[in-house]
């Protein structure tokens, strides 16, 4: 487990993300939690337990029906997806091939799509600034591509996952939802997604991870968040996070 779920020394910063209160007329019932910089927090929960409507109210994906969120603590109104990636928050969906990668266009043209206003001038996107920020996440994610002009449906499980968040990291969050990030992906690149995502908060950037993988949240969270039918059960420190204690949590027993 030390081998597959590298640690780094990281230093665990001041508040990035609030949610108080938080509730959908669904299945969400008065979830509120924080996320601090440098801090990778697993939500954890059986199939139906609301983790994943709880990232998609907090993108704006979904409506909330009361509650509010909190950024570096100033309280913003997030509609839409279009207003959460506004305020630095972004989403790496479950289902990358559905949500999250454009899988018929180019690698180059996936990481600039959220971006295209900062590298555009007069209306018109600025080919050389496109073709120099697909060269740096191709470069620091370490994306296997023989072109940044090769269709992202042509990748590999785990090089799709890097070019959706690299679309996410072009529009500059310090926010970031990994919805399931290692399903459907080979060892060996799970390695790789965990050691990114390390480095993300290392560099301060606040993560939110839910996965259903017990050994996943045990190995790389450093809070657990563990959600039941729409309710949060309790919440765990690394320290004195078990399989036992996340499962009975998981079933309703607090």
């Amino acid at each position: 487990l030390d081998e597959q779920y590298p640690t780094v020394e990281k230093e665990i910063g001041e508040v990035a993300l609030e949610v108080e209160h938080l509730s959908t007329e669904a299945l969400l019932k008065d979830i509120s939690f924080q996320v601090h910089k440098g801090e990778i927090l697993g939500l954890a929960g059986l199939v139906g337990a609301g983790r994943t409507e709880t990232a998609r109210a907090i993108f704006g994906a979904d409506p909330k029906s009361s509650g509010e969120i909190k950024i570096h603590g100033k309280k913003v109104s997030i509609h839409n997806p279009k207003d959460a990636i506004k305020d630095g928050i972004a989403l790496i969906p479950e289902d990358r091939k559905k949500h999250g990668a454009l899988l018929d266009m180019t690698i180059r043209d996936n990481i600039s799509f959220i971006a295209v206003k900062s590298i555009s001038k007069a209306g018109f996107v600025d080919r050389n600034a496109d073709k120099n920020m697909a060269q740096k996440y191709i470069k620091e994610l370490a994306i296997k591509t023989p072109s940044m002009e090769q269709l992202t449906r042509n990748l590999s499980g785990g090089n799709q996952q890097k070019v959706v968040l690299a679309k996410s990291l072009a529009s500059n969050s310090d926010i970031i939802i990994f919805d399931e990030p290692t399903r459907g992906i080979d060892v060996g690149a799970k390695k790789e997604i965990y050691v990114l995502m390390n480095e993300l908060a290392k560099k301060g950037m606040a993560i939110i991870m839910i996965s259903s993988e017990m050994q996943e949240l045990l190995g790389m969270s450093d809070r657990i968040i563990v959600m039941h039918e729409g309710e949060m059960m309790g919440e765990l420190k690394k320290e004195d996070a078990t399989q036992e204690k996340i499962l009975e949590l998981a079933s309703g027993i607090r």
